[in-house]
C-alpha cells in the first residue's frame, strides 16, 4: 500500500482488508492487523466500528492518543484523522465500515445516523467495553459476517443492513455507560480543555488564533492557554497549529490537490503565506513533505 494516503477512500479500505463486502459501501473485516495504516495520519471516507480483540497499539484520533487493548472499541467518522502506531506484533481488530449512503437506504431518516452520539466529530472515539458488552458485540459481527456469506440469498443485503442498526444501537448503549463514568471523573479544567478541543477541530480551518476560543468559552485567552497547558503539557496555541498542521499534511499526500489549493482549503489567504506556517511548524516545506510521503 502506498504510504501517501491521505484520505482513504472505502473502495481502497475494502481492497485492503474486506472479507466480504456487501456492495462497495460496505463490509466487515475479520480480525485483521492494521499494521499498513500505521506510519501517516489519514481520514476514511467511512464510518468505522472497530473491536480490538488481541494485542495493543497506540490510536491517534485528532491528535489524542488513546491506548487500544482487548475490548477497546475504535468509533471513527469522515470527521477524524487516525493514526494506528506502536502495535504490538499480536495485535488485532474486527470492523466493520460503511457509509450513510448505505445505511440510510431505504430509510425514510436521512439523518438516522446523527442519532447517535458516538458519531458527532466531539465524541469520544475510543472507548472501553466491559466483557459482557463486548462478547455481545463481538456476537453480533459474527452473525453480520454470517449473513453476508449467504450471497444466494436474495435479501443477504437487507438483512445485514438491519443487524448493522441493531449493532450501533447497542454500541450507543455501550457509548452511555462508558461516557458518564468519563463525565463523572471530569475536573473544571478538564472540562475546559474537552470543550476547547471539540472547538479547535470544529473550527481551526478558519480560526487560528487562542483569542477566538477563548472568546468562545468566556474565557480569557491567559486562563485557557495555561488551563491547556497544565491538563495536557502542550499551550492552546500549539494545538490549534498541531491541527491545522494535521490537515494539511492529510491534504499534501493527496496527489490530485495542488499546493495552493491546500492553502486555500484551509484559509491561508496564498501559497507563500501557508508555505511558511507549514515550514515553521512541520520542520520541511509542503512540497518536501509531499515527497517524502510518496515514498
Amino acid at each position: 500500500m502506498s504510504r501517501k494516503i491521505g484520505q482513504l477512500s472505502l473502495s481502497k479500505f475494502a481492497y485492503l482488508y474486506a472479507d466480504k463486502l456487501a456492495g462497495a459501501d460496505f463490509f466487515v473485516a475479520d480480525e485483521k492487523q492494521l499494521l499498513s495504516l500505521s506510519e501517516y495520519p489519514y481520514r476514511s471516507d467511512g464510518y468505522i466500528v472497530g473491536i480490538c480483540t488481541r494485542g495493543t497499539a497506540q490510536v491517534e484520533v485528532n491528535l489524542q492518543v488513546y491506548e487500544a487493548k482487548p475490548d477497546a472499541m475504535l468509533l471513527a467518522t469522515p470527521f477524524h484523522v487516525l493514526r494506528i502506531y506502536n502495535s504490538s506484533d499480536d495485535f488485532l481488530c474486527r470492523f466493520i465500515v460503511f457509509s450513510k449512503a448505505f445505511l440510510t437506504e431505504n430509510s425514510v431518516n436521512s439523518h438516522f445516523l446523527e442519532s447517535f452520539s458516538y458519531f458527532k466529530s466531539t465524541s469520544l472515539p475510543v472507548i472501553f467495553l466491559d466483557s459482557a458488552d463486548a462478547k455481545m458485540i463481538l456476537d453480533i459481527y459474527l452473525l453480520i459476517q454470517q449473513k453476508l456469506e449467504r450471497e444466494g440469498h436474495p435479501y443477504h443485503v437487507e438483512i445485514s443492513r438491519s443487524i448493522l442498526i441493531t449493532l450501533l444501537y447497542e454500541v450507543q448503549a455501550a457509548y452511555e455507560k462508558q461516557h458518564s463514568i468519563v463525565k463523572g471523573k471530569q475536573t473544571r479544567k478538564q472540562e475546559l480543555n474537552m470543550l476547547f478541543q471539540d472547538m479547535v477541530f470544529q473550527h481551526y480551518k478558519e480560526h487560528r488564533s487562542v483569542q477566538y476560543y477563548a472568546d468562545a468559552l468566556f474565557v480569557s485567552p491567559k486562563h485557557l492557554t495555561e488551563t491547556i497547558k497544565e491538563v495536557t503539557g502542550r499551550t492552546a496555541g500549539e494545538w490549534i497549529d498541531d491541527a491545522v498542521v494535521l490537515e494539511a499534511k492529510v491534504l499534501l499526500r493527496n496527489h490530485d490537490i495542488s499546493i495552493a489549493r491546500v492553502a486555500e482549503d484551509i484559509h491561508f489567504p496564498d501559497q507563500s503565506s501557508f508555505g511558511k506556517y507549514f515550514k515553521k511548524h512541520a520542520g520541511m516545506s509542503p512540497s518536501d513533505y509531499r515527497m517524502v510521503s510518496a515514498h
